[in-house]
């Protein structure tokens, strides 16, 4: 429990920035913020009890502008606090880490900037969700990376802060490497535009580099500073053709739902007798770029995956254990020429790499809910 209380002063001066319902020093509200996924680890490192509590903030302010952002830390720099910014919160990178911070809760930062369909780029603020997004994207046939944390995280905090890696990284790539123009609140609350957003003359959002040396690798390097170097309020990133033809047609109500699956879309589970087969095969898909997905996962999540209750769930884990190396590949094509040749590529690669195709021989059948969770949250 943090004792420390912050100066009534350095309060009413933030409360003027953000107003006086979007500031709080209320110790009910402010321990809400001490609670995260795997908080017990931190603890056990710092030797304290395996709790999902940690250190909670002296006041918690939720700016909705990039200047409330850029004013709020002139102030906590003038005054000798430290900033902790979160959009979506998940993981305990989100909470503060001594009990001298003020907690920047991003969540009214919510609006989708702008899409750009001809250079396939959007900007999109810190608590645009990863799912408000697509559900945009997908009206005009176009898709974005998903992060593997999920669809209801933060594109932008997985793009300039974390590592990114996801289920359809085999197509898009990760985070790291979708990411453009930034605008980039330095911890003494100066504006930094990133890439062509910088630029003198005609700025815009399309690329993450400008003349010079890049910045990209300072602002995230691999896997991003969790807010240690700064707060980002907007980014710029890629966009891709939806894989297939993007209509939704679902019957029921979830986890009992029936999805219509669209023309020209295949999933398929291999088996592989060891790791340095697997591996191979994993290069060579990748490297035919075939695969919507292609990926490891063990046969406890494919069982998960291929079950919506616990009664399915048992008896698709014990069919699962077949696989001794589990690869799933998703083929997807907008026509039937595209999809002919991924099937036959396909095909080839199963034989190359030695391994054994469960759904063409039946033993395999993946859900429509799978393919839908596939397509709309990249699971």
């Amino acid at each position: 429990m943090n004792n420390m209380k912050i100066d009534q002063s350095v309060y009413k001066r933030l409360q003027k920035v953000v107003g006086e319902n979007n500031i709080s020093n209320d110790p009910v509200i402010n321990q809400v913020y001490s609670y995260n996924w795997c908080n017990e680890l931190v603890n056990l490192r710092n030797d304290r009890e395996a709790s999902m509590f940690v250190d909670a903030p002296i006041a918690v302010c939720m700016p909705n502008t990039t200047i409330q952002v850029q004013e709020i830390l002139k102030i906590l720099n003038e005054v000798g606090l430290k900033f902790k910014a979160q959009s979506t919160g998940l993981g305990p990178w989100n909470c503060v880490a001594s009990d001298d911070v003020v907690l920047l809760d991003l969540r009214r930062m919510n609006k989708i900037r702008k899409i750009d369909e001809k250079n396939l780029y959007a900007v999109v603020e810190s608590y645009v969700t990863g799912a408000q997004l697509q559900a945009e994207l997908i009206k005009l046939n176009l898709n974005c990376h998903m992060p593997g944390a999920g669809p209801q995280v933060s594109p932008l905090a997985s793009s300039t802060s974390m590592g990114g890696p996801g289920f359809t990284s085999n197509f898009t790539g990760h985070s790291e490497r979708n990411v453009l123009g930034t605008e980039w609140v330095l911890p003494d609350g100066t504006l930094l535009r990133v890439g062509s957003l910088g630029l003198k003359d005609q700025p815009d959002w399309f690329s993450g580099d400008g003349p010079g040396f890049s910045l990209r690798g300072i602002m995230r390097g691999a896997l991003g500073a969790q807010s240690g170097i700064g707060v980002f309020t907007a980014v710029s990133i890629k966009l891709y053709p939806y894989p297939v033809e993007p209509k939704w047609k679902v019957k029921g109500i979830s986890p009992d739902y029936e999805f219509e699956l669209p023309n020209y879309i295949e999933y398929h589970f291999l088996s592989y007798k060891d790791w340095d087969s697997l591996e191979n095969a994993i290069y060579r898909f990748s490297e035919e770029e075939i695969g919507y997905h292609a990926y490891y996962t063990s046969n406890l999540a494919l069982g998960a995956l291929l079950a919506n209750d616990k009664k399915s769930l048992l008896n698709q884990i014990t069919i699962a254990a077949r696989l001794k190396k589990p690869l799933l590949v998703l083929l997807c094509a907008k026509t039937e020429r595209e999809y002919e040749y991924k099937k036959k590529v396909f095909e080839s690669l199963v034989e190359e790499t030695g391994g054994r195709d469960l759904t063409s021989k039946g033993k395999l059948k993946p859900t429509t809910q799978m393919y839908a969770e596939a397509l709309r949250s990249a699971l």
